[in-house]
């Protein structure tokens, strides 16, 4: 069986030939601006071809590079997992999230047909007591862990398979969770408009992203508070309600980018290698290389990496949310 950084570095090889120019799909180009809305605002005929599409990338084949992949949701889990150490505690972790949340729209309009708005978690909403969010409903995503190693055993994903592992190995397991309310409060009002204050970009990722190196810490609040595979940094995207956490930390990052602009669509800073270590994700030459900002800053031509299931872009081409790749505007 290929090694775990063997296999990124073939993937990081293979993708070579697209690097000089990254192409884009036809389903790229900006033709009308799509909604992204809480969830909470998604009609009923939403919300259940939202979570039907979710489901078919999980019962779909694999497609993707990494030969270990069964199902689409592998595929789709695969980017983050692979690049763990090189999207996380770096300059490049807010504009590659906004890409990943990019590509899992993609696939489920794309591959699973689904044609609605997209949603994000406004966990303002939900600060108070987070087990009460209508998410966690029987028919949506299904509630707290209560079985063994804290699977979740209710609603449709309560007999999901992931696959990933932290060692790098393959080992099917469930998805798991550890509601805790207290976590919840990282993404209080105080703590964002602390990052809306911070007037460059350097300051102002750090805030976004939390945990020992950041003063506040909105995107760790939601990971923390889900719990169980959402609290770890690797697996997260095994969990549907990741993207819709992410998508509430881009728009906070949105809202600090519409605070001045132009400016801030070109304002990007930060190191390409974690100020926090990590044992996955590849931090050599096969990486760092890759990347195309010929130091340890992140610059606007960063390449952001998705195995394939996409065209690679630059960090360039999704500062502006309207701009081709993203299309999207927050309501």
């Amino acid at each position: 069986m290929t090694s775990f950084l063997q296999h990124a570095v073939l993937c990081l090889t293979a993708s070579a030939a697209v690097l000089a120019a990254p192409a884009k799909q036809p389903a790229s180009v900006c033709t009308e601006i799509r909604h992204r809305v809480p969830w909470y605002d998604l009609t009923q005929e939403e919300k259940a071809s939202y979570i039907e599409a979710d489901l078919c990338l999980m019962n779909s084949p694999a497609k993707g590079l990494n030969p270990n992949a069964v199902t689409r949701w592998d595929d789709l889990q695969w980017p983050h997992v692979v690049q763990t150490a090189t999207v996380h505690g770096v300059g490049a972790f807010l504009p590659f999230h906004r890409y990943l949340l990019t590509v899992h729209e993609r696939l489920i309009k794309d591959e699973c047909g689904y044609s609605g708005r997209m949603p994000y978690w406004d966990e303002l909403h939900d600060i108070a007591d987070v087990t009460a969010s209508e998410l966690w409903k029987e028919e949506y995503f299904g509630g707290d862990g209560t079985g063994p190693d804290g699977c979740v055993e209710t609603g449709p994903f309560r007999n999901l398979t992931l696959r990933w592992v932290q060692n790098g190995s393959v080992e099917e397991h469930c998805l798991s969770r550890e509601f805790n309310t207290a976590y919840l409060q990282m993404t209080n009002q105080d703590n964002i408009d602390e990052c809306n204050a911070m007037q460059d970009y350097n300051d102002a990722w750090l805030c976004w992203f939390g945990g020992p190196h950041g003063s506040v810490g909105p995107h760790a609040a939601g990971h923390a508070a889900v719990g169980g595979v959402m609290g770890d940094a690797t697996l997260s995207p095994g969990d549907p309600v990741f993207y819709l956490h992410h998508a509430w930390l881009d728009k906070l990052w949105w809202e600090w980018q519409l605070r001045d602009l132009p400016k801030r669509y070109t304002d990007m800073a930060g190191p390409n290698l974690p100020i926090a270590g990590s044992v996955l994700g590849g931090q050599g030459p096969e990486f760092t290389n890759y990347f195309g900002d010929n130091g340890n800053v992140t610059t606007l031509n960063h390449r952001l990496y998705v195995t394939e299931l996409y065209p690679n872009v630059t960090i360039a081409d999704v500062m502006d949310l309207h701009g081709d790749v993203v299309c999207s505007e927050y309501y």
